[in-house]
């Protein structure tokens, strides 16, 4: 298990284009985290430097009860903007298929996926293949693959996309429930509905990245009162 992660000093180029720089963040489970910030500002760089998907980063240290344990690799788990997808899959044989690779195939039963699809709105279709479903389908499918393993914690990279106003709805619903079992981290240039999401000040927290560069980390309150504004979407263009 994992419960905490640290970053001290997470540098990252390519080439001669710094994505992040000198950059120092605290995850904490039971909370839920948005990481904000323009195009190229280093959010999803950021997340897949935790996630191992280049290779491990000795900036980064995985904590388990304050000891720090080794790559965390079957309890992190990702939904990415551009989800890549087996669509000759059914919805549900992927699924299960994922669940084999993170080898919880024993714990992530069959009724668990049928939940999160009923939930989704999705259970109709668990035998259709994917190349038959739209885009907002095939991204609720994408969100529930990182789900249903019940890794502790879950990166979501521009979750809100193509999604529906009540799927937006279920799934803020779904993390705010969720919490004291999974860490939600998410990446979005959609502040209205982080704004949205009403979560108490010690549960939710902002990160800001401009340019590579960490400009904040802290609570809602904090964030409003070091801007004097009264919305995260303010606080965000005042930074901007």
């Amino acid at each position: 298990m994992v419960d905490q992660i640290k970053i001290k000093n997470l540098s990252k180029s390519y080439g001669k284009t710094t994505a992040l720089r000198d950059i120092n963040i605290e995850f904490n489970k039971g909370k839920i985290y948005a990481v904000l910030g323009h195009n190229g500002a280093g959010k999803t760089t950021l997340m897949k430097e935790i996630l191992g998907l280049y290779k491990k980063n000795d900036a980064i240290h995985y904590y388990h009860d304050g000891q720090v344990i080794s790559f965390p690799k079957y309890q992190m788990s990702f939904s990415p903007e551009q989800y890549s997808l087996l669509e000759d899959l059914t919805a549900l044989e992927y699924l299960m298929f994922v669940a084999k690779l993170y080898k919880k195939y024993h714990s992530v039963t069959q009724e668990k996926i049928y939940e999160l699809l009923r939930i989704f709105e999705l259970y109709e279709k668990r035998n259709k293949f994917l190349f038959t479903m739209s885009n907002g389908m095939k991204k609720k499918i994408s969100h529930i693959a990182a789900i249903v393993l019940e890794t502790d914690f879950v990166f979501l990279d521009e979750p809100f996309a193509a999604l529906d106003p009540v799927s937006i709805y279920t799934l803020k619903k779904m993390m705010k429930e969720n919490i004291h079992n999974q860490t939600y981290i998410l990446c979005t240039h959609q502040l209205d509905i982080v704004d949205s999401l009403g979560m108490k000040n010690d549960r939710f927290e902002v990160i800001l990245l401009k340019q590579g560069n960490l400009i904040f980390q802290g609570n809602i309150k904090q964030l409003l009162y070091n801007t004097n504004k009264d919305s995260i979407e303010e606080a965000y263009l005042y930074y901007h």
